[in-house]
């Protein structure tokens, strides 16, 4: 068969300047899992990777037997748009993804097959049933795949212009805790899973034989590569040798573990990216977030920079506790502990979340047009503000933390790199030269 694979495009004007930069948060690497499935896709099928989010271009004269699109809930309108387009072609087209698994039903009307949750136990199965044309609607393998058998993806197939996307490396999945806006819980369960390390370290190698790592640089797409320490510290052992640089998420908990810091250190760790989403304690309360208060953040943090790892702070605005005085009161907590890079989101009831249901069930939901559920629109009613309010408050604090004064203060006082930082404040900076002045 020839199969095409596709990361739909984003429809959020503000994931696009006027300049043309795109930065596709928060889909960074949303060709992974599409590799993944190349990699497990038998030779004789001809197989391509379209990227939309980096400007690449569908070709629906392709003479495709087979489409397959990976869904997150912001991307589901132009996903079901091309899937619609292939299918008035008479071609097959099979979704999967976060929105596809959680709401199955919904992308069945634009598609002839879902995979619900993980797609690598049935994508064999659903090739097969493809073949002889008799593709069930919906697969779901109920148990999860142990990460000993996920093969390397198939970068040969994506694109150089993609920032990053051979340098990707994943060691986990899930995460140890269950905040209550997160996605992620939904998609993998309770559970969290790891690759062998010794398998972790020869992917890498392969990297630096093949020229994959731009600036020796390697980005873990762990959802909190530090979720389990003993894990962690194996890994960061055996990263050592290697003589690599790595940045990846993980939670503000590191900083109780000196062992760990140190270790990520000598391993090459020069960024992690936290999600500490809010310093008020009653919001952090809120949102399920048992691991610690705003005091013990600016403790954590100035022990992790002590150890020159850089910290890119994640922060959600529309708690409801959040009233109009947290943009200002945020923006002087990432200032004065230096963080250096930080992003703003407003809070986004993804269907499937606690919240979604919550703010339906309450009537809070402003609407369900999924392409503005991209965590920069306001698509629910706040309790201690406006809907205009939250929004404009958003706008306010992406472009004052994008300021050349504050980027500058940020990075040179937290005293741990400066070409990294700088260059991720920069670059980001052009995604917000549209934004309205508040």
């Amino acid at each position: 068969m020839k199969i095409l694979l596709i990361a739909p495009d984003l429809e959020s004007k503000f994931q696009k300047s006027p300049k043309g930069f795109k930065i596709p948060y928060p889909i960074m690497f949303s060709t992974c899992g599409l590799q993944m499935l190349a990699a497990l896709t038998p030779l004789h099928h001809d197989i391509h990777i379209v990227d939309e989010t980096i400007g690449e271009k569908i070709n629906y004269d392709g003479k495709y037997d087979l489409v397959g699109l990976t869904v997150m809930t912001t991307q589901s309108s132009r996903a079901y748009m091309i899937a619609d387009r292939f299918r008035e072609k008479g071609v097959k087209v099979v979704m999967g993804g976060y929105h596809a698994s959680v709401l199955p039903h919904e992308a069945l009307q634009h598609c002839d097959a879902v995979c619900v949750g993980e797609g690598e136990k049935v994508w064999g199965q659903i090739l097969i049933d493809a073949e002889r044309g008799e593709l069930q609607e919906i697969y779901h393998e109920k148990t999860l795949i142990d990460l000993a058998e996920v093969p390397w993806p198939r970068r040969s197939l994506v694109s150089n212009r993609r920032f990053g996307v051979k340098n990707f490396i994943q060691t986990s999945r899930g995460c140890p805790f269950a905040c209550s806006f997160c996605s992620i819980i939904k998609f993998f369960g309770y559970t969290f899973r790891f690759r062998p390390v010794k398998d972790v370290v020869a992917e890498i190698k392969n990297l630096k034989e093949n020229g994959h790592l731009k600036w020796n640089m390697v980005f873990f797409s762990d959802d909190n590569i530090c979720g389990d320490p003993k894990y962690a510290k194996e890994l960061f052992k055996a990263l050592i040798p290697l003589k690599i640089k790595w940045g990846s998420q993980s939670s503000i908990t590191i900083s109780n573990d000196d062992e760990l810091l140190e270790l990520a250190k000598k391993s090459g760790c020069v960024a992690l990216a936290m999600g500490l989403e809010s310093i008020s304690d009653q919001s952090l309360k809120y949102a399920n977030k048992n691991m610690g208060d705003a005091q013990y953040y600016k403790k954590a943090i100035a022990k992790i920079h002590s150890y020159k790892i850089a910290v890119f702070g994640l922060f959600i605005f529309g708690f409801d506790s959040d009233d109009k005085s947290v943009f200002d009161a945020t923006l002087r907590f990432v200032e004065d502990n230096y963080l250096e890079y930080a992003m703003f989101s407003v809070l986004t009831p993804l269907p499937g979340t606690k919240y979604f249901n919550e703010f339906e069930a309450q009537g809070r939901l402003l609407h369900k047009n999924w392409a503005d559920y991209d965590f920069q629109h306001v698509v629910f009613q706040p309790l201690q503000m406006t809907a205009q309010e939250l929004q404009d408050g958003r706008y306010y604090t992406a472009k004052r933390i994008h300021s050349f004064r504050s980027i500058f203060k940020r990075v040179i006082g937290a005293k741990t790199n400066l070409v990294f930082p700088i260059i991720m404040n920069l670059a980001l900076k052009r995604l917000y030269y549209h934004l309205p002045k508040i």
